[in-house]
């Protein structure tokens, strides 16, 4: 029987789904471990910490959210993902009241996190597969991911759990990097303009702004999975989304 079996092993490098190979995630990922981020991502420390463009693009996320935070009254915020908690050092003294910060990360990121001084409460969870919702509210004013639903097994019951945090008034806040930057993906297509926001609609939200980033992309023309992505967000390092509940 002849099942079309190609003559030759498949070179994943010219695969077009792979488009941009600037590591060897591709070649190194392995699905049947869960956690997919680097195991000593945290235990060597924040190295972005102090690069000028990461807190530059720090400051521009912190001015986007304070903002949607301090119009809105938001009291209380939960972010998935958060690491060492850069991103909340710069969003709360943006802020003129008092809010209930929550953070979800991995243990060493907790370390981090308190060697530094961070102020919130952090809790320890493993977001590969599932979300854990222990200890944390019952409803949260805004969730923010940041650059980290590409980086789960099941992104989709992620966003499940942050949909059943939501109140109709609540805000979600979402990064997802664009593919031009060669970040680590796992469903690389998933995340294409068009399929983004098909992925957020078929899961019960509603974007209601798109932001871009300061940081910029090398040009690569656009994919049929992007064709209702405007000009200027072609080369935007990532794609900055606020939703609410549908």
């Amino acid at each position: 029987m002849n099942h079309n079996i190609p003559s030759r092993p498949i070179d994943i490098d010219t695969m077009s789904i792979f488009r941009i190979t600037h590591n060897n995630f591709e070649t190194s990922f392995n699905g049947l471990k869960p956690d997919t981020l680097d195991v000593g991502e945290w235990e060597v420390g924040d190295v972005r910490a102090e690069e000028p463009s990461w807190i530059a693009r720090y400051q521009y996320e912190a001015s986007v959210i304070g903002n949607i935070i301090s119009e809105k009254k938001h009291n209380t915020v939960l972010e998935i993902g958060a690491g060492c908690g850069k991103l909340n050092s710069y969003i709360l003294p943006s802020v003129a009241h008092e809010i209930d910060y929550h953070l979800i990360d991995r243990a060493a990121a907790k370390v981090m996190f308190e060697k530094n001084g961070g102020k919130g409460s952090f809790f320890v969870k493993d977001l590969s597969l599932d979300l854990d919702l222990t200890d944390l509210h019952q409803k949260y004013d805004m969730v923010i991911c940041n650059d980290v639903l590409e980086h789960l097994l099941a992104p989709a019951n992620i966003l499940r759990r942050v949909h059943s945090l939501m109140t109709p008034s609540s805000t979600f806040f979402v990064s997802i990097p664009n593919w031009r930057m060669a970040h680590q993906f796992i469903y690389r297509g998933l995340w294409d303009y068009d399929n983004l926001l098909y992925f957020m609609h078929i899961h019960s939200f509603k974007v209601d702004d798109i932001y871009p980033s300061p940081l910029q992309t090398p040009y690569y023309p656009k994919l049929d999975s992007e064709q209702t992505m405007p000009d200027e967000l072609l080369q935007s390092w990532n794609f900055y989304l606020v939703c609410s509940l549908k």
